[in-house]
């Protein structure tokens, strides 16, 4: 994921957690302003296996899966909902 001034692409979410292997399904999107804008592919994220203290940063394994719509749904309505009630109370208390 690559973004430039907050324009590019970025994962969001974390859905249907696997305990076995502390994996889960994220959302890559396009971004304009840290926004999502467009929803692109849904991915199983997997954290690779580290030493026990480094100084690196952590890794992960992305698997494409099918597009998980839910998620997306709730990424749209948590973003897009709370801008919309900033805007509202921008406008009334102005």
């Amino acid at each position: 994921m690559i973004s430039f001034n907050g324009i590019g692409t970025k994962l969001y979410g974390k859905r249907d957690f696997n305990q076995a292997d502390q994996s889960y399904i994220a959302t890559k999107w396009f971004i304009i302003l840290f926004l999502p804008i467009i929803p692109i592919a849904s991915y199983r994220v997997t954290k690779v296996k580290q030493k026990f203290f480094t100084f690196e940063s952590p890794q992960y394994v992305l698997a494409q899966v099918n597009t998980n719509w839910r998620q997306i749904l709730n990424i749209y309505a948590a973003v897009w909902g709370t801008v919309i009630i900033l805007v509202i109370l921008t406008v009334l208390f102005s």
